[in-house]
């Protein structure tokens, strides 16, 4: 029972010890009571209470009985770290028992094997237990025996033997009620994915496994463990770190088994390693070490000592000796028959590469290669690394470039496979030592436009194709609501001037924890996306105005690529380092100058500008023509912002992620219809003053009965500090909200017009006659005529229908989703949030809580243009190899052209005019960098209006 109901049975077990046991039955309850405090509680108790069952078998003269103790009691000595006198236990138990019982010694002995790493006397032991343990029609013990080889198959890399001993097992499973032996099987089969190379399946097992076991109410540190290992594969390092390290925590508390102590420590190392934190790790990996060499566990330490020494080589400790113990390391993996071998080759060779010893290099690198060609993903991409490096060191570019781009097809194949954007993002890390040698060596042998081609290879590339759409899952959708009504609920505590309760912070975490891994389980649906940069194609459609400016990094430097008039042109500016502390001096003054009183600040960030521009630009910025600039900055530079630069200010610019990303958007067709949403949040200062004016102007050519009418509702007009003076139309304080007396007897709805249902706004599909200005339909928008000889823009509404306003009560995360979806155009003025910690909850404040990037991912396709005019909403988190998280770049893949948002906080006062000035030119039709350009140049020169237009930036192409 101790593994169908554990807390049933150790409850029995304690109630029968109350009374007056016979010895045999002592024996057995001191037994459940053993194995539960040794696999779920403190082991020193266990061994106490499994010495006492023994005790009590010799004493009931029952040798089969003696023989089953003693295995359990072996069991625990080694995972107390007390090897020797665990396998003393089993050799006493092996000698006492016979048939049926020793072959259920036999299968435990074969997990301790499995446990100290030596697979070859698991599989051996295990091979004797199984027959017998059939023969004797055992469900339960063959279906553990089978499940423990197939878990040894994994270890030593056999993944088709284990699949198949894997599903003989679970057939068995399913005829018992062994609740937790089914919920190790579940795990089972989630590492079984994970060697496989299916992290999404993997990572879904596991939590199915966590769910099982939760019922159950057992700890589950060998599930910590492996989904560390999966999270590590999957880019997520930092998490894994941390749950590594909280697992050691309880497991110390509760006094658990030394044996999983120091494989959650080894996992920690790992992480550690992987997030860029090479003194933790080497403080984890040194007491792993020790502590698998006290309990004679060579597998494992040899596994730790190569952790060791990864983390000495990224201090800088790199030394003949180390070469020496990476390859002795290596020789041992690959006698154990360990997948970690060519890693360690590799680690030799590129050590030796860095000390000039390039004969040992060679020797190395060449054995790591050998995995190029078979294996999981991640195995053949440390192949494809070890064969560019030989081809470094053999002086051939064409080599190395081979090399890089046959690894990175690899990776791009692995990434296909993780649907969330999230997953594909962060897994592009494990290809950033192949980009960067490709980026070395082309810039060596092949020129600029080589530079180029491999600067966009590796940058921006889940941007090249859309996420997975989530699943229509229910219990997804339930917990997304639940996080709104609770985000909704602890943002009204906040602003009551409280703080939200610890229980409702608790939820909410819980409630984004489960919403991030469902939707980490999503698949690719595409094995690759095909979609080769081409240099020819952007340098026609740049044609002879347009520069695009890509900023590759190489070895700290910036490297400016000016594309343009039919070519690629390189040119060496400063220092990456010193242009990120530039960055963010200026975001510094940015922020102060959003208050009033900071005017003197002015002329620094505009110096900071300059020094900007001369370390990002260098000699490029005097090559920069007349015509309109797009940049494609490197991840580490998106909180630039760029319309500072003296070289930019007055120009027409846009940024974009890559050169790709931009082709795609100018390639992107609008939506047939022109429709255009606008929507208002809750809370802001200026009251989103905008909205209406817009509402206005987009609702003007379709009023025909030459009406003056102006919606604004109750509480949201132009007063003070709410927008400048220049946004105000005329009236007086006594009039109604808008400068129009308040119609008599009308009640309100909050938030909306006056008795219009849900989801409409202005003129038809969404107005009413009183609401639109005055105008004709042959008039251009606002009611004036079009500009003579002016092409509209793609995306620019045709003005066959007014827009759809959502606002007050209306402006709930549902609706607003459901208007957007496919729409041309979309204002959002609403509070921005964003989550440097959870990226993808990066929000919008609507009326029933925070609308989310994973939000956005539901929509078939996001509207052609958004402008998001409040703060912070154009800030991601760089991870990966050159990858940005955040709201604007979750946009892009889906159907989004082009996007206005902004970098800095800023002043609600000052965007009002802003925006304003900014639909005008997008109504006469410019694209949004040229409006955004023209809006900047029309506002007025003091510090606050000055600071506010270079915080908005214009994304894309539209």
């Amino acid at each position: 029972m101790v593994f169908a109901a554990p807390g049933e049975a150790l409850a029995r077990a304690e109630e029968l010890l109350g009374g007056d046991p016979s010895p045999l039955h002592a024996s057995v309850a001191h037994q459940v009571i053993g194995i539960w405090q040794r696999d779920f509680g403190d082991t020193r108790r266990a061994l106490a209470h499994l010495r006492r069952a023994r005790d009590l078998a010799a004493r009931a003269d029952s040798a089969e009985r003696e023989a089953d103790v003693l295995a359990t009691l072996g069991v625990a000595l080694v995972h107390a770290g007390r090897t020797r006198a665990g396998l003393a236990a089993f050799e006493q138990g092996v000698a006492r028992g016979s048939g049926h019982t020793r072959a259920r010694v036999l299968y435990r002995r074969a997990y301790v094997w499995w446990v100290l790493g030596r697979h070859g006397e698991a599989l051996e032991d295990v091979r004797r237990a199984i027959p017998v343990l059939r023969q004797a029609d055992d469900v339960i013990w063959t279906a553990r025996a089978l499940t423990l080889r197939a878990t040894v198959h994994l270890a030593q890399g056999s993944v088709e033997r284990a699949d198949a001993d894997f599903t003989a097992a679970e057939a068995l499973w399913d005829t018992t009620g062994q609740e937790h032996d089914k919920a190790d099987a579940v795990e089972s089969r989630g590492l079984a994915a994970f060697r496989s190379g299916d992290v999404p399946a993997a990572l879904r097992l596991l939590d199915e496994a966590e769910e099982r076991y939760a019922k159950l109410g057992t700890p589950t540190f060998m599930l910590t463990i492996r989904r560390c290992e999966v999270l590590m594969a999957a880019g997520l390092a930092t998490e894994a770190l941390a749950e590594a390290d909280g697992a050691i925590a309880v497991l110390e508390g509760i006094g658990g088994q030394s044996t999983r102590r120091a494989e959650l420590l080894l996992v920690a190392a790992r992480a550690a390693r992987l997030a860029g934190e090479p003194q933790t790790s080497l403080a984890r990996a040194a007491v792993a070490v020790r502590l698998f060499a006290g309990q004679r566990r060579t597998w494992y330490e040899t596994h730790a000592r190569l952790v060791l020494i990864e983390a000495r080589a990224a201090t800088g400790r790199g030394s003949g000796r180390l070469v020496a113990d990476a390859a002795t390391v290596a020789e041992r993996l690959a006698a154990f028959g360990a997948p970690a071998a060519p890693e360690a080759s590799l680690l030799a060779g590129r050590i030796a590469l860095d000390l000039g010893w390039t004969a040992d290099a060679e020797r190395h690198l060449a054995v790591a290669a050998r995995s190029r060609h078979s294996g999981p993903p991640l195995a053949r991409m440390t192949g494809w690394a070890a064969q560019a490096l030989r081809a470094r060191a053999a002086g051939s570019a064409r080599g190395v470039l081979e090399a890089c781009r046959r690894g990175l097809d690899v990776l791009d194949d692995h990434r296909m496979t993780l649907g969330a954007s999230e997953l594909r993002a962060r897994a592009t890390a494990q290809g950033a030592e192949l980009a960067a040698l490709a980026q070395r060596a082309s810039l060596v042998s092949g020129g600029p436009r080589r530079l180029l081609v491999w600067s966009e290879r590796w940058r921006a590339t889940v941007l090249s194709a859309p996420p997975t759409r989530p699943p229509a899952d229910p219990v997804l959708l339930t917990a997304m609501t639940a996080f709104r009504e609770l985000a909704a609920r602890a943002e009204e505590t906040r602003s009551d001037g409280g703080r939200p309760a610890p229980a409702l912070e608790r939820e909410q975490r819980r409630l984004e924890r489960e919403i991030r891994s469902r939707t980490l389980h999503m698949r690719g649906e595409a094995p690759g996306d095909g979609d080769r940069f081409d240099v020819g194609r952007l340098l026609r459609r740049l044609g002879d105005e347009v520069r695009l400016v890509e900023l590759a990094v190489l070895d700290g430097r910036v490297h400016v690529l000016l594309c343009g008039q039919g070519r690629v042109r390189r040119f060496e500016a400063g220092l990456l380092a010193e242009a990120e502390a530039e960055a963010e001096h200026v975001q510094a003054g940015l922020r102060r100058l959003a208050h009033p009183g900071a005017e003197a600040r002015l002329p620094l960030v505009e110096a900071a500008g300059a020094r900007l521009q001369h370390l990002l630009l260098g000699p490029a910025a005097a090559h920069l023509g007349s015509g309109p600039v797009v940049v494609v900055p490197p991840g580490r530079l998106h909180r630039v912002p760029w319309a500072l630069l003296p070289a930019l200010r007055e120009r027409v610019l846009s940024v974009s992620p890559s050169a790709g990303s931009w082709l795609r958007a100018r390639d992107t067709a609008p939506p047939p219809g022109g429709r255009q949403v606008l929507v208002r949040g809750p809370g802001l200062a200026s009251g989103g003053a905008e909205i209406p004016e817009l509402a206005e102007r987009y609702g003007a050519a379709r009023s025909p009965e030459g009406g003056t009418a102006r919606h604004r509702p109750p509480g949201h007009g132009y007063g003070p500090g709410g927008s400048s003076l220049e946004a105000r139309p005329s009236g007086t304080e006594a009039e109604g909200a808008g400068g129009r007396p308040p119609r008599e007897g009308t009640a309100r709805s909050p938030g909306g017009p006056d008795d219009r249902p849900p989801g409409h706004g202005y003129g038809p599909g969404g107005s009413s006659p009183e609401a639109r200005p005055s105008g004709t339909e042959a008039e251009g928008a606002g009611g004036r005529p079009p500009r003579e000889g002016t092409a509209r823009s793609p995306g620019v509404p045709d003005r066959r229908g007014g827009p759809t306003v959502l606002e007050g009560d209306e402006a709930r995360v549902p609706t607003v989703l459901r208007e957007l979806d496919g729409a041309a155009l979309a204002h959002i003025a609403a509070h921005g949030t964003f989550r440097a910690d959870s990226p993808l909850f990066s929000s919008l404040r609507m009326a029933d809580g925070p609308l989310i990037v994973h939000d956005f991912e539901r929509l078939d396709r996001s509207p052609y243009r958004i402008i998001l005019p409040c703060c912070d909403t154009a800030r991601f988190a760089s991870v990966g190899a050159d990858e940005l998280l955040g709201l604007v770049t979750a946009l892009l893949p889906l159907g989004t052209a082009g996007v206005v948002a902004c970098t800095a906080p800023v002043s609600d006062a000052a965007v009002v005019p802003l925006m304003l000035a900014l639909h005008k030119g997008l109504d006469a039709g410019l694209s949004l960098a040229e409006a955004l350009r023209d809006a900047r140049a029309s506002l007025p020169g003091d510090a606050v209006h000055q600071a506010t237009g270079w915080a908005f930036t214009a994304f894309g192409a539209a």
